[in-house]
């Protein structure tokens, strides 16, 4: 607004008195204040203004407007866009702006504050800044924000949750953050974020390296505001390459045992840490504490679960075994048969009957050995195994079951068909399943064909069926555990052949209509020669 009489009230005064009276009123007001004419140079300053900015006020009168703006050029977190901002400002003599400043080397928030200076008739003639430093406040309601949001924050995952809170006291703190367990002497890095790329890469390092090791000593939030000025930790290897300070607080189980810490490290020694941060380190601690505790606890039902689930396997795989051994009891008889038939057989060389015998014996050994094989609990190691191998030792066990049932089963392997990297006995449970799964819905006369491909990608192996095939209800609940169709069925059949094919990194999925048979495809990751 325009200057008039009545803005102001002036006891008369003399020049000198007047002067006297203005350098009070600056020197004592706990804000910047700042006035330019409107060519930028600067007219008057209070020792506030110098505060803030980190140089001596009385020479900004003295200098002209570059100078001045050499001198904060280090302190403006973004200097080009304030050197922007002054020019559109200056450009519009009437330009009135209230925003806010940020500051660095030490941090600070600045409310800013703008406007002309007109003589009686409304004409400019100055420009008047002051900033009032709102660093306290601005950062409390930015931490309360954060601290709500994480507060809010869920994931099933609690490596998800506790992996978002370091991300988050980094972005707050443009700096490094840290999740940190111990490990006997090695701390290693269970979460890190940092805004330096070499940094965010690191894994671990020695506890005698680390500020941890200081925090760990105590029970509550730590904070080495410069490590140079102490030598105990002027020693210690962040220091030695500029990292001065350093904020973290102790993780601790339930039990109170120590696990670990929480921190922030970085080179702004000059930035001072508050109560504020304290609280905000305090309250990240907890949770992460408490997401910690989650996932160990989780974990644990995990371990229980996959051993239910592995004796639940077993289970079906000795069901499965004995739904072979009745089909396989035919093939028996034919071998007894064919041993009787071959000893009294009239006439002939004794060495040839025994011959034959021990080709009737041998076939037995081989299905024994194949039956029990399969059925056996064993112990998972991955090595590179041919898939083509593996069908055909099944093919093997299911031909009495598919010339009783009157199905075709027909192998198309490609001869150019890759190893995969898995564990045999696990393939040979998942193509068992999908064989017994095909025969026992593919009519007499019916057909289940196995055939193979190579993509760039993945080793492509799809077993069709000429059954009835499936409703997208079906497909749908298909791989869930205890879906079976069959009343004496566990239903883990396809279940388990998910999990198998995720064990290799490998994908499954059904093709199918009701009606029109049905296509199991899987995906098997290629392995480098």
């Amino acid at each position: 607004m325009p200057f008039s009489k009545s803005s102001v009230a002036l006891r008369a005064m003399q020049p000198g008195e007047r002067d006297g009276v203005l350098r009070s009123i600056l020197g004592s007001v706990e804000v910047g204040v700042m006035l330019t004419d409107l060519h930028h140079t600067t007219l008057v300053t209070n020792e506030k203004l110098g505060e803030l900015f980190g140089f001596a006020h009385q020479d900004a009168v003295r200098e002209d407007p570059e100078a001045v703006r050499q001198w904060v050029a280090n302190r403006i977190a973004d200097y080009q866009d304030w050197l922007a901002n002054l020019d559109q400002v200056y450009r519009d003599p009437l330009t009135i702006q209230e925003d806010h400043l940020v500051l660095k080397d030490p941090y600070a928030v600045l409310e800013r504050h703008t406007r002309p200076v007109q003589d009686e008739n409304g004409v400019p003639f100055a420009r008047l800044w002051t900033f009032t430093d709102r660093t306290a406040e601005f950062d409390r309601r930015r931490i309360q924000d954060l601290i709500q949001e994480i507060s809010l924050y869920f994931d099933p995952r609690p490596s998800a949750v506790y992996r978002r809170i370091v991300r988050g006291l980094s972005d707050f703190y443009n700096t490094t953050s840290v999740l940190s367990i111990l490990e006997g002497d090695l701390m290693r890095f269970q979460a890190i974020a940092s805004p330096i790329p070499e940094v965010a890469a690191m894994t671990q390092n020695e506890l005698a390296n680390t500020y941890c090791q200081f925090c760990l000593e105590v029970d509550a939030p730590f904070v080495i505001q410069n490590a140079l000025e102490n030598p105990r930790t002027a020693q210690v290897l962040p220091a030695t390459v500029g990292v001065t300070r350093y904020v973290g607080v102790p993780l601790r189980t339930s039990d109170r045992r120590v696990i670990g810490t929480l921190c922030i490290l970085d080179h702004h020694s000059s930035t001072k840490v508050t109560e504020d941060d304290l609280r905000l380190l305090s309250v990240m601690g907890m949770r992460v504490s408490g997401e910690l505790e989650r996932e160990a606890h989780l974990r644990s039902l995990e371990q229980d679960l996959e051993s239910a689930e592995s004796k639940m396997i077993q289970s079906e795989k000795l069901a499965i075994t004995g739904t072979l051994a009745a089909s396989i009891a035919h093939d028996i008889r034919n071998i007894v048969s064919a041993i009787q038939l071959d000893l009294s057989m009239p006439g002939g060389a004794e060495e040839s009957r025994l011959d034959a015998v021990k080709t009737h014996l041998d076939r037995f050994n081989i299905l024994s050995a194949r039956l029990l094989s399969y059925a056996k609990p064993a112990q998972i190691a991955r090595s590179r195994v041919s898939l083509a191998e593996c069908v055909h030792r099944m093919y093997q066990l299911l031909i009495p079951s598919l010339g009783l049932a009157g199905v075709q089963l027909e192998v198309r392997l490609p001869p150019e068909l890759p190893d995969v990297l898995g564990d045999a006995a696990r393939l040979e449970h998942l193509f068992m399943n999908l064989f017994l799964n095909a025969l026992q819905v593919t009519p007499p006369g019916g057909q289940i064909l196995v055939e193979g491909r190579v993509s760039p990608e993945w080793v492509v192996v799809e077993v069709s069926d000429t059954g009835p095939g499936m409703t997208p209800q079906q497909i749908e609940k298909a791989f869930d555990a205890f879906q079976s169709s069959r009343p004496d069925g566990f239903g883990l059949g396809l279940y388990s052949c998910r999990q198998i094919l995720r064990e290799v990194g490998g994908e499954i999925e059904i093709e199918s209509q009701a009606g029109g048979g049905t296509t199991m495809r899987l995906r098997f990751p290629v392995e480098a020669p």
